[in-house]
């Protein structure tokens, strides 16, 4: 029960969900799934025309258009079905509706033109077609009428009355004509030239083989004509009671044609004489209903499109497979490949879940059958991931790895054995790879519990342990490991969550490359996957999440291709090489064709003939018998032929530009325009009432336009560098700075083929009136006007203040201090002369010179001239001096920190509160330090400036309630300083910091 359990784990993780894609490669176009299809044909732009029933619409392999929004002029189409369609080298389309005929020009006018019998009840136009002069149309019920190319009728109706099922104009200008009961064969003028009845009517087709000779299809057979109405049956592949109508393609090497449930390749013979043979079978996509309708049809590109018309949906895929077959399973089932290797006997042998398939040695392309003798052993999941083609056990036998278990393998009989790893109680150690070492021969298993070495004289497998250390624990014991790569010389590459490491056997020793390591060895291999070592010493290394990345002989690592750079998908599952220095590289969303040194990327898909777009995870196989890639995936194993991959198509790629979208600011304004082939490339213009642009882009003649990738640059801007669009089919152009710029759009296949050409379209960007150049230099010539004004009207203000404050300063000097002065002269002298009680004399002549020191300090303060750091400074020695003078007590001014030059300017405000509260802090320190104490003052002019004024003793308090320090701290508040007065050791200090 728990190998079970652990079964259904390991499958869960190596089988990833995926759509299945439909029998023989058919792909289902989504942009046509919801239609009904009637025709469908391409024009010379590679463009897809649909007629539907409800009318026309053209494709561009992304987008459907309805005629209606691309008409330029004339009537408007009915939305009526329309059976028939047909595209003239002159770009013209014509209709054939169940409303009338109707001819598309290429300049987009509809025109309705006169129906070959207008006299009759039926509008119904049932089939068109063309000899290059002329178009021939039929009516039905009404015969068929040759019209000019520009749309008017020629002559009598042929065959008036009757209903024509088919027209061919054959190879040597003669007209054939399929009616109920008969085929005729008529000159261009209407004269016939031969009859033969057909006993089941429109079933048959005309073809004509190499030698000019006409032949007849029908669902069931093919037969030859011959002279007085002689048909001669030459090849039958069905049975006559199945007959039924079929649709055909007329190719050089031979027709195919549509029946019901399958597509029939056939091919001419060389030779005078051609014969039919049969090519291929391919199955179809869609159930066959009671009533058949299929129709076969194919574009430039060489696409085949197989729709039935009473369904809805159409499908496709490309018409040359010979370089990609999938070998067919039993049952025609799908099935799921893990492993693939030749056996002794020449036979393919392939691993699938639940059995072991094998493939005659006679033919490359036989089915693969189950091998019955081979049966895995209980208790190993029912799959084999790795086998060794070399004998390394007795009698011969291979080494094999399942899910679990290492196993032994007996590639004659299919008997198998199981090998116990040493050490181990259970085999279920998950082993992921299995390789041998070119040079040593030994074998290494990667798996999820570390590193193994197979041991031949112990027939088993063992931890490996490296041979300098031999009693030293395995050093990669439980660690998961995903690949194994022996480079022959004495290394083992690793591939594991973490990224690469290059391991010595000897020694043990180990180098990592990673995400997380020191560069040159940093690189973005985390979730490494698988491993290939090419001959030249470089290490492919395939990531889960990060596409591909080598590692050079010298130790440098980079990662070369991701999705960004055209690989459909991040996941690398498996890496095999090719002739000529090619990478196939399988991924989860195709196969990929890389060559390394030009860079060039081709990716092919179910549309190249694929069973399923995902490849499982070292499914990849050289086989020896011819060097063609086996490569497996969810669906089945493929052959691929390296050597047969077509080098360019006959019709090379051409980009066009579909549609023009301007994004308007408001919705309504906002509009599309279609492009027809004679319109020329836009000149295109971003403005501020359109500042978007959506540009549709489509790249036509390409086998699949779904993955076709795109890039841009714009000449003039980011140094002209191209952009990748991936696969993107559209280009929006938004925020350039204004200008006159040239975008350039450029194409490739998803096989890397190039486009025939570049789009190049002019560009011209403008701003805004406030986003332009003139506007802007307008404004900075504004704003520098405005902070001119500003700060010359400030100078002026300060100019006018500092004036005042001058005169103000001088009339209190001159008025106010004189008096003053006077008023203590008079008062000195009266005391000397006695003349008066001398207390009164004194208390006046002290009043009188506080008041002149008090006037003198308010002309310094409003003083501009003392507007510095010198005035202030000279302003506080002053004080400094007569407080000394009167008191007797030393006071001590540190100019250490001043620097050399005070002729530094201060704000008034801050020049006059500094000041104040000096005095007010100086005349507290006389108060209240110890007597005859030094009181010493520092000012420190730098950021912040600092004044500082410290006594000795502690302070008594005051008299006033503290009035002296709360004056300071508010002049410290108005000046957003900070103040400090408090104790300190010995003393008192008072500490200013001014911002």
């Amino acid at each position: 029960m728990r190998v079970w359990l652990l079964l259904l784990l390991v499958i869960g993780g190596l089988v990833r969900p995926t759509r299945a894609a439909p029998g023989g490669g058919w792909l289902p176009d989504a942009a046509l799934g919801g239609l009904m299809l009637r025709n469908l044909t391409s024009t010379p732009d590679g463009l897809l025309w649909v007629g539907t029933d409800d009318g026309v619409y053209r494709y561009d392999g992304s987008e459907l258009v309805p005629l209606n929004a691309l008409r330029r002029g004339g009537v408007s189409l009915p939305p009526v079905p329309c059976n028939e369609l047909l595209a003239l080298p002159d770009g013209q389309l014509w209709l054939g509706t169940e409303a009338g005929l109707f001819r598309f020009r290429p300049d987009g006018v509809l025109e309705a033109l006169a129906l070959p019998e207008p006299r009759s009840s039926n509008r119904h136009i049932t089939t068109l077609a063309t000899d290059g002069r002329r178009v021939w149309v039929g009516q039905d019920r009404a015969g068929v009428r040759a019209y000019t190319l520009a749309g008017r009728p020629t002559a009598q109706p042929l065959s008036a009355g009757t209903s024509v099922g088919d027209i061919w104009t054959a190879p040597d200008g003669t007209l054939w004509l399929s009616g109920p009961d008969s085929l005729r064969q008529l000159r261009p003028g209407g004269q016939r030239l031969g009859a033969w009845p057909v006993s089941i009517p429109g079933v048959l087709r005309l073809v004509y083989d190499p030698a000019g000779r006409p032949w007849l299809l029908s669902s069931s057979a093919a037969y030859r004509l011959g002279p007085a109405g002689r048909c001669t049956e030459m090849l039958r592949w069905a049975s006559r009671a199945t007959e039924t109508g079929t649709d055909l393609l007329r190719l050089p090497e031979g027709p195919v044609l549509i029946t019901p449930g399958q597509v029939r390749e056939l091919k001419w013979t060389p030779g005078p004489a051609p014969q039919l043979r049969l090519r291929t079978v391919l199955p179809l996509p869609f159930p066959v209903g009671d009533i058949w309708r299929g129709r076969l049809k194919a574009d430039q590109a060489g696409r085949w499109w197989v729709f039935d018309t009473g369904l809805r949906g159409c499908w496709t895929r490309a018409a040359s497979t010979d370089f990609i077959r999938a070998l067919p399973g039993p049952d025609g089932r799908p099935y799921s490949v893990r492993a693939a290797v030749r056996l002794p006997d020449g036979r393919l042998l392939v691993s699938s879940y639940g059995r072991l398939l094998t493939q005659a040695a006679d033919s490359s392309l036989a089915p693969l059958r189950p091998w019955r003798a081979a049966v895995l052993p209980t208790g190993n999941a029912p799959v084999l991931l790795g086998i060794v083609p070399a004998p390394l056990g007795p009698g011969g036998d291979w080494l094999a790895a399942g899910a679990f278990p290492l196993l032994r393998f007996n590639p004659r009989t299919g008997q198998f054995r199981h090998l116990v790893p040493r050490g181990q109680v259970q085999a279920d150690i998950g082993v992921n790879s299995l390789e041998r070492d070119p040079g040593s021969g030994r074998v290494w298993a990667a798996t999820r519990i570390g590193l193994y070495e197979y041991d031949p004289a112990a027939q088993t497998f063992r931890p490996y342990v490296p041979p300098a250390r031999p009693g030293a624990a395995p050093p990669l014991a439980g660690q998961l490991l995903e690949d194994v790569c022996p480079d022959g010389r004495g290394h083992l590459w690793l591939a594991t969550p973490e990224g690469v490491e290059q391991l010595t056997l000897r020694t043990g020793a180990r180098v990592r490359y990673g995400p997380t390591v020191p560069a040159p060895r940093r690189v973005a291999v985390g979730g490494a996957r698988c491993l290939y070592l090419a001959p030249e010493g470089r290490l492919w290394v395939g990531t889960r999440a990060h596409g591909l990345a080598v590692i050079e002989p010298d130790g440098r690592a980079r990662v070369v291709l991701t999705r960004g750079q055209g690989l459909p998908s991040s996941s690398v599952a498996t890496i095999t090489p090719s002739a000529g220095g090619f990478l196939w590289l399988g991924t989860y969303q195709g196969l990929v064709r890389y060559q390394p040194n030009s860079r060039q990327l081709a990716v092919f898909t179910t549309a190249d003939g694929l069973a399923s777009d995902e490849c499982n995870a070292r499914a990849a196989y050289v086989d020896p018998a011819d060097s063609s890639l086996l490569i497996g995936s969810v669906a089945g194993m493929h052959r691929v032929w390296p050597g047969r991959v077509p080098l360019t198509s006959a019709v090379r790629p051409r980009l066009l530009l579909t549609a023009q979208t301007v994004l308007s600011a408001s919705a309504e304004a906002s509009r599309t325009r279609y492009l027809l082939p004679p319109d020329g490339l836009p000149a295109l213009t971003l403005a501020p009432e359109a500042p978007l642009i959506d540009l549709h882009l489509a790249l036509t003649n390409t086998p699949d336009p779904a993955r076709a990738r795109y890039a841009y640059r714009v000449r003039g801007w980011l140094a002209d560098r191209w952009l990748g669009l991936g696969t993107t089919p559209q280009l929006r152009l938004q925020g350039l700075p204004p200008g006159r710029y040239t975008v350039e759009v450029r194409g490739e296949t998803s096989q890397g083929v190039p486009a025939a050409n570049v789009l190049r379209l002019p560009l011209v960007v403008t701003a805004a009136w406030w986003n332009r150049p003139l506007t802007w230099v307008l404004a900075a010539v504004a704003a520098v006007a405005a902070v001119y004004l500003w700060q010359r009207g400030r100078l002026r203000r300060v100019q006018r203040e500092n004036a005042l404050r001058a005169r103000l300063a001088a009339d209190l000097h001159d008025e106010v201090g004189s008096l003053l002065t006077r008023v203590t002269m008079q008062a000195e002298l009266l005391r000397e002369l006695e003349q008066g009680p001398p207390a009164r004399l004194t208390a006046l002549v002290d009043d009188s010179r506080a008041a002149a020191s008090t006037v003198r300090d308010i002309i310094w303060s409003v003083d501009a001239g003392a507007d510095s750091l010198a005035a202030l400074v000279d302003r506080m020695r002053d004080h400094l001096d007569a407080t000394a003078r009167a008191t007797g007590r030393q006071l001590l001014l540190d100019d250490a920190h001043l620097p050399p030059e005070l002729n530094r300017p201060l704000p008034p405000t801050v020049r006059q509160h500094v000041y104040l509260i000096f005095k007010e802090a100086v005349n507290n320190a006389l108060k209240y330090s110890r007597p005859g104490s030094v009181i010493g003052v520092a000012l420190h002019y730098a950021s912040p400036l600092e004044l500082t004024v410290s006594s000795q003793g502690a302070a008594a308090g005051t008299s006033r309630a503290g009035q002296g320090l709360r004056n300071m701290r508010h002049r410290a508040q108005l000046l957003g300083a900070e103040l400090a007065a408090g104790p300190v050791p010995g003393g008192w200090q008072v500490r200013l910091r001014v911002p």
